[in-house]
């Protein structure tokens, strides 16, 4: 399993990742809608801050060598016990996932702006052990 995070200057990449993976999940925004609005979504949040530069954070999560595991059903629930645990399930997000028999990628899009007064912080990014823990825990969950 890897974590990888990043911070985010504008939201354009949920347009990239959704010509090229299946929508996942969402949080605070329906994701049935069209790209363009849920974009707009992402924006008229992150105007709340004006001030701030970088607006979103990136997670990829990467399984290798999993099992069999190609229901969408359990990758949703992997990432909604992940996003609890760290605490990142009130966000903003949408989440992309692509899959193979031995392979899963799930791509997170989040806007760091919780309010006028609330934002997640940036020093915050790096995957921490308790992050892997976290992440080991649901998938052995998911596999049960």
């Amino acid at each position: 399993m890897i974590i990888i995070e990043s911070a985010l200057t504008d939201f354009l990449l949920i347009n990239k990742l959704d010509r090229k993976q299946q929508r996942l999940m969402a949080n605070l925004v329906n994701v049935g809608e069209a790209t363009p609005y849920i974009v707009n979504t992402f924006n008229k949040r992150s105007k709340l801050r004006p001030r701030l530069k970088k607006f979103g954070i990136y997670v990829k999560l990467i399984f290798k060598d999993i099992q069999n595991v190609s229901q969408e059903e359990n990758y949703q629930q992997l990432l909604d016990k992940y996003l609890k645990d760290i605490g990142w399930n009130d966000l903003q997000y949408i989440a992309f996932i692509t899959y193979s028999s031995d392979y899963a990628q799930i791509e997170i899009i989040l806007n760091r702006v919780i309010s006028e007064t609330k934002i997640i912080d940036l020093k915050c990014l790096k995957a921490s052990r308790r992050q892997y823990k976290i992440l080991h825990r649901a998938y052995t969950q998911m596999c049960k």
